[in-house]
């Protein structure tokens, strides 16, 4: 048995046992709750290029704009059933996001327990779940995103289709996740072509957070893969918190000998990458900052180094304004783009250095 087919199996397993402890409850009336949610995120920018400049309304360069609806039943004996559902859109045009899907962001459904929770559906890889929360930019303007890889088949979206999620209970601080998502390809295809792995544990006291990941991205061919691993630290002394990250991977599956590695779309055969970064309490607000450096090791070395820094002034518990910029050195020809919470500035001039200004209001319902 393969190990996806173990896992699966596994996790069949598990939710029929949550399903044989629910039914044994009494016939109490159930917890229902649910929940609507959602961010709109609207702001006016300036990227820079290289040979070319643009202006902007932006659909979301803070956070992503969405509509989400969660809900959890209560089963009895601390066991809970529970779903999220969360639309993307661009609040520029009105449009939908993450390629038109109508619940692209997120679509899930599980059942939690005391041995943990199983989740089956499209949910972000375990890399993000470390890289986000530590990220000063909040994979916003200057996102972490742009040189550090979530884990996920898309460079950018963090998400994987068909994922099967084991989320442990939390132990002395410490908690892990495990997903495994096949790559559904039908004969003549390569049967494990496209199928996705990936594990974090993460370990959180007070103001201090630490996560290791690990990510396997298998090619269509099944032949090879894109991985990573991804260890990141969080530290809080007063009203600073220090972040730090450092990521090593290889992108196998993506990459061949002969073209290890791309001037305008990062990630190669060989490549380190490394973020430094702080959130400063200043006054009401706060104060980002963040320095990346990507560092191709393959003959090419197309290299970038990365500034970022906003300002996210709270008018209310739900409504915030801020301001962010971020600049981009290429090296050695690369062409990289700065990249916001809506995706990535692309048509750079080789070699150039590309640069984001933006101010924007972002409100949460």
């Amino acid at each position: 048995m393969t190990p996806i087919r173990h896992a699966v199996a596994a996790a069949c397993a598990c939710a029929a046992a949550f399903a044989g402890h629910a039914a044994a409850q009494t016939a109490s009336a159930p917890t229902l709750s649910v929940t609507i949610y959602g961010i709109v995120d609207a702001c006016v920018a300036r990227s820079s290029l290289g040979n070319s400049s643009m202006s902007l309304l932006g659909g979301g360069c803070l956070f992503g704009s969405r509509l989400g609806f969660r809900g959890q039943e209560d089963l009895g004996g601390g066991m809970q059933a529970y779903f999220q559902l969360e639309q993307g859109f661009n609040a520029d045009s009105g449009t939908l996001g993450q390629n038109g899907r109508g619940f692209g962001r997120k679509s899930i459904v599980a059942l939690r327990g005391g041995a943990g929770a199983v989740e089956l559906g499209r949910d972000y890889a375990p890399a993000f779940y470390i890289v986000q929360p530590v990220d000063p930019m909040g994979l916003g303007v200057g996102s972490a995103s742009s040189t550090i890889w979530t884990g996920a088949p898309s460079t950018t979206a963090a998400r994987v289709d068909n994922a099967v999620n084991y989320l442990s209970p939390t132990f002395g601080g410490f908690s892990a996740r495990l997903q495994v998502a096949p790559g559904e390809q039908a004969a003549p295809n390569a049967s494990r072509g496209g199928d996705v792995k990936g594990l974090n544990l993460v370990y959180r006291s007070g103001k201090t957070l630490l996560g290791l990941s690990h990510a396997r991205v298998r090619n269509p061919a099944a032949t090879a893969d894109d991985s990573a691993t991804t260890l990141v630290a969080q530290h809080g002394i007063g009203g600073v918190t220090l972040a730090a990250m450092v990521q090593s991977g290889a992108w196998k599956g993506s990459r061949t000998v002969a073209a290890p590695s791309s001037a305008s779309s990062i990630f190669s055969r060989d490549y380190r990458s490394y973020l430094l970064g702080a959130s400063v309490q200043a006054g009401v607000g706060t104060v980002n900052v963040s320095w990346k450096q990507y560092d191709d090791r393959t003959a090419a070395n197309f290299d970038a180094t990365q500034w970022s820094l906003n300002y996210v002034y709270p008018l209310s518990k739900r409504t915030q304004l801020y301001g962010a910029y971020t600049r981009l050195k290429n090296r050695n020809g690369s062409s990289y783009g700065v990249a916001d919470a809506s995706g990535t500035y692309g048509g750079v001039t080789p070699g150039a250095s590309t640069s984001l200004l933006a101010a924007g209001i972002r409100h949460a319902f």
